[in-house]
């Protein structure tokens, strides 16, 4: 959780002189950008597009999330809310361990390398476990709620916390974006300039383009979100104190 918090936060250790805008991998300057913005996000004051862009992603049936909030801490998930289920499915790192994570409403669900859970879970479970997977304890689960939950997930990276300011447009993988950044922290959140309000990227100053970034996508796609099979889980208690 600290990793994504680090992005909307601006946890880098930069130089603190180092200029407010600053020219990262992911962002082109365009000439003319308001002339590649079709949907008037560039109208918007900088709240109420960060406010819009925050309404938007919340109402979404399901979203990707994808980057490296730091160096060497990569994710992937996609984030589903519907009447029947919230929650989220794909892979993410803590420490050294990269691992899958399925989180169906209340349960979350983890396979793969799960070394980082050694000090709370038992530790011959873990070790254990093979391709079955593991049924987190509520305590458990609940330190990675933002990687489970859509709602917590939209507002650590869309709540800035202080005050924000217009940088302008620029091209986002090819489409044109306006970027509003955190004064605090000086991390950016870029709204897509063309179709649907959306956040397109939150980095981090100093953010590369593997390093820094978080990348929304695929918003609204039709994703089914199930539990994995009962016959595959594997339910432990937390390690006794």
């Amino acid at each position: 959780m600290a990793a994504l918090a680090a992005v909307a936060t601006g946890c880098t250790g930069a130089d603190p002189d180092q200029s407010a805008v600053t020219a990262t991998a992911t962002a082109t300057a365009v000439v003319d950008p308001t002339s590649l913005v079709t949907n008037g996000v560039d109208e918007l004051g900088a709240d109420e597009a960060v406010d819009v862009a925050r309404d938007a992603l919340l109402d979404a049936a399901s979203f990707r999330v994808a980057g490296s909030p730091n160096r060497g801490t990569p994710l992937d998930l996609v984030y589903v809310s519907n009447n029947e289920v919230v929650g989220s499915t794909g892979t993410v790192t803590q420490g050294s361990s990269t691992f899958e994570l399925r989180a169906v409403n209340s349960d979350v669900f983890v396979r793969g390398n799960l070394d980082w859970l050694t000090e709370t879970v038992a530790e011959d479970a873990t070790r254990t476990l093979g391709e079955s997977w593991l049924l987190l304890p509520d305590e458990v689960a609940s330190d990675l709620a933002v990687f489970a939950d859509p709602a917590l997930l939209v507002d650590t990276l869309l709540v800035p916390g202080g005050p924000v300011r217009r940088v302008g447009v620029s091209l986002i993988e090819d489409a044109p974006a306006l970027g509003v950044q955190y004064v605090d922290s000086e991390a950016t959140v870029w709204i897509a300039g063309d179709g649907p309000l959306l956040p397109v990227l939150v980095e981090r100053l100093g953010a590369t383009a593997t390093d820094g970034v978080l990348r929304i996508s695929d918003v609204d796609d039709d994703v089914d979100l199930e539990p994995p099979p009962a016959d595959e889980v594997v339910v432990v208690e937390r390690e006794a104190e």
